[in-house]
């Protein structure tokens, strides 16, 4: 069947297409989602004309709207033209015919996302949630996988899954965004339930500006307290923040037993896993581990390629396999850090009009020409320097407290930089593997307590990469 010789009037179709579905679908759905959407005339180059086609802006609404929408936009298109053409929803961005390469100006990405933006402000208003941080959005990989499906079973049955869900992992390795994901998708799915996203340090800081001289104003206190309280789903961010301030504490366990207790949904996250939290009181930690605790680890090689570009793809913007391989081989510490790089050098070939090569991404990052590549044997020898001792001490049996701390500190950083199997390092090391996964899981977890420790493993990682 040819669209074209229907000589139907698409606008009209589609408009009578609309006064359907607006008595079949949620307003929460239909009024960010489907109204913004925009029949394709013939001229356009996304023609099709045996299908009747559908244009969006909203790069990551496209794939929501198949995915959920499609069937019921396909039956009320049906009831308009008796014969039932396929529909299909393709992205469009605004005024731009086909995904913008390098030389985008950034100010038409402004107003691209700023479009996307005002089509979906109620799912920010009350929630504080980052439109960006959705599960679609979420690159999943086998550091993630078990935090990323404990996240959507939580998110499809709030506060009978999971509950509390408590999630931990390393600073930058997308527990906000794992956590925000699930805020979305509650209002996706349960459009009237409330939901509250809020960081432990904002928390802290309006419970301190609710009392007055020493003295609580019942007022003051009450509408605190009712933010947190009279919710559906509340997503309490780097918990961490709160060990050990006694009145913080007090108020989250009083908030955790008032929601919980009345069935609502609970998520937390933090940095560091509870085990750790040694000023907390039991009975809030127990809280804290009432119901399932799951770990965002260091993504893999593979898993960085794959969020470059995804990220790459969000933006409208090609990126070379090569470029993608070369930001995930060289920033490998956290993704925060990974997609900044990316933002950096996609921004700086845009304004200068360039292709993004290794070689032009060497230059933007300031990678000197000539490095060497990290070795085990340049990240020993970085550390032996560092602790005073020598290559040969490091890698033997000898368990003085400098090479000690030397050899904890090189397992560690062959690890983080290089990314190597436990096995791989244990021959160097003359050690069983299991040996080394000690020696690195007790490194990460002193890392977390010792601030002494840590500037120490952050400027021995700087000059090695250097």
């Amino acid at each position: 069947m040819d669209m074209e010789e229907l000589n139907l009037n698409l606008n009209e179709v589609w408009k009578e297409a609309l006064e359907l579905l607006k008595t079949r679908v949620s307003p929460s759905t239909f009024q960010p989602w489907i109204t913004p959407l925009i029949p394709v005339s013939k001229n356009e180059a996304e023609y099709k004309k045996d299908t009747f086609v559908l244009k969006s802006n909203q790069a990551f609404g496209v794939a929501h709207l198949n995915q959920k929408f499609l069937p019921e936009i396909q039956k009320a298109i049906s009831e308009v033209i008796p014969q039932n053409p396929p529909v299909e929803i393709v992205f469009v961005p605004t005024d731009v015919k086909k995904a913008p390469k390098r030389k985008e100006k950034p100010t038409e990405q402004i107003i691209l996302m700023q479009e996307q933006i005002d089509n979906l402000k109620q799912m920010q208003s009350f929630c504080a949630l980052n439109l960006k941080y959705t599960f679609e959005n979420f690159v999943n990989g086998e550091n993630s996988n078990v935090a990323f499906q404990a996240a959507k079973m939580a998110a499809d049955a709030p506060g009978q899954k999971y509950n509390p869900l408590f999630i931990t992992g390393a600073v930058g390795m997308g527990k906000t965004h794992l956590m925000q994901a699930i805020g979305h998708q509650i209002l996706k799915n349960f459009p009237k339930l409330k939901v509250k996203y809020a960081k432990t340090e904002e928390f802290t800081n309006q419970l301190i500006d609710s009392c007055r001289k020493g003295l609580e104003s019942y007022s003051d206190m009450k509408k605190f307290r009712d933010q947190y309280r009279n919710v559906d789903v509340l997503l309490l961010d780097d918990i961490q923040f709160a060990e050990g301030k006694k009145r913080t504490e007090e108020e989250i366990f009083n908030t955790f037993d008032a929601l919980f207790h009345a069935g609502k949904q609970i998520v937390f996250a933090s940095d560091r896993p509870v085990e750790t939290f040694e000023k907390t009181p039991d009975r809030l930690k127990s809280r804290y581990e009432w119901g399932l605790s799951v770990e965002i680890k260091a993504p893999s090689l593979e898993t960085r390629v794959e969020i470059i570009k995804k990220h790459a793809l969000r933006s409208n913007y090609e990126i070379s396999d090569d470029v993608a391989k070369f930001l995930a081989k060289n920033y490998s510490k956290n993704i925060r850090e990974l997609e900044g790089a990316y933002n950096k050098v996609s921004a700086y070939a845009s304004i200068q009009g360039i292709d993004l090569t290794v070689e032009s991404v060497k230059e933007i990052l300031g990678f000197k020409e000539g490095n060497k590549k990290i070795t085990q044997a340049d990240i020993i020898n970085a550390c032996a320097e560092y602790f005073g001792t020598t290559y040969d001490s490091v890698i033997g049996n000898q368990r003085s407290s400098e090479i000690k701390a030397a050899r904890q500190m090189s397992i560690y950083l062959i690890k983080e930089i290089l990314n190597l199997s436990y096995p791989v390092i244990a021959s160097t090391f003359n050690k069983n593997h299991t040996t080394i996964l000690y020696s690195y899981e007790k490194m990460k977890k002193d890392l977390k307590t010792d601030k002494t420790l840590q500037e120490k493993a952050q400027e021995l990682e700087i000059s090695i990469r250097k």
